[in-house]
């Protein structure tokens, strides 16, 4: 049986950069259909669009950014085996001082919003349990510090572990046709303008000392798709990171 044949449909948030445009290629490189969403068109996407990526565009901070995306994929697919909640912004606690609507912004764009359009997908493309089997996977993206915090990131840590609070809630809400999990990021991979002194000090937290690239988020989706026993869960992939 071909790949083509046995190939999913998967809408993921947020391909635009690093580890979004890493599992739209991923995915795609497997024979799935993918719908990326994006805020700001990237040339990443235009490599991925010649790959065969349907995109987006989706500012989620819009009050109806739900009901968009609803029509947009409705119109582009009659079924969805998987919702890959990527998008995410980054603001630190001064950030938000100096403007509060960043705050909101965080919660909104982690929490909210995700939580609004798989509603709505779940709404306008209905799935079915199979003999108790899901028939969709709904997967967010939390932080690997999610419930360590920091001093520096009040707002954007809390806002994580509500993604995760969010996940074991919508887990039961929608068993037994729905699976819905997390995978906590820790160091994947480092900006190009973090210095060697960073660097070295950051891999000395973990246990595995290593930066292990985007491609091992992808590992960790393909068992997540796979595997039909896994709900209301987060998986770390932190390089066992102890702070």
């Amino acid at each position: 049986m071909s790949t083509q044949a046995t190939g999913k449909v998967i809408l993921i948030t947020g391909v635009g950069r690093r580890i979004g445009a890493h599992l739209a290629e991923h995915l795609l490189s497997q024979g799935h259909r993918v719908i990326g969403t994006y805020r700001k068109y990237t040339p990443q996407l235009t490599a991925l669009v010649d790959q065969g990526l349907i995109a987006v565009p989706c500012e989620l901070t819009e009050p109806l950014a739900a009901e968009k995306l609803g029509a947009a994929i409705i119109a582009a697919v009659s079924r969805l085996d998987a919702i890959i909640h990527n998008a995410s912004v980054w603001y630190d606690d001064t950030e938000c001082a100096l403007d509060p609507a960043k705050s909101a912004e965080l919660y909104h764009v982690h929490v909210t919003a995700p939580v609004q359009i798989t509603e709505e997908l779940q709404r306008i493309l209905p799935v079915r349990d199979q003999a108790g089997r899901a028939s969709r996977l709904v997967l967010f993206m939390s932080d690997a510090a999610a419930h360590d915090g920091e001093a520096n990131h009040l707002h954007y840590f809390a806002s994580k572990a509500a993604v995760e609070s969010a996940v074991r809630s919508l887990a039961k809400r929608l068993a037994p046709h729905t699976r819905v999990n997390a995978i906590a990021p820790g160091l994947i991979m480092f900006h190009p303008e973090d210095d060697e002194g960073h660097r070295t000090r950051r891999l000395q937290q973990n246990l595995l000392p290593f930066e292990p690239g985007a491609y091992v988020i992808g590992q960790t989706v393909d068992y997540l798709l796979a595997c039909p026993a896994i709900t209301a869960t987060t998986i770390k992939v932190d390089n066992g990171h102890r702070p």
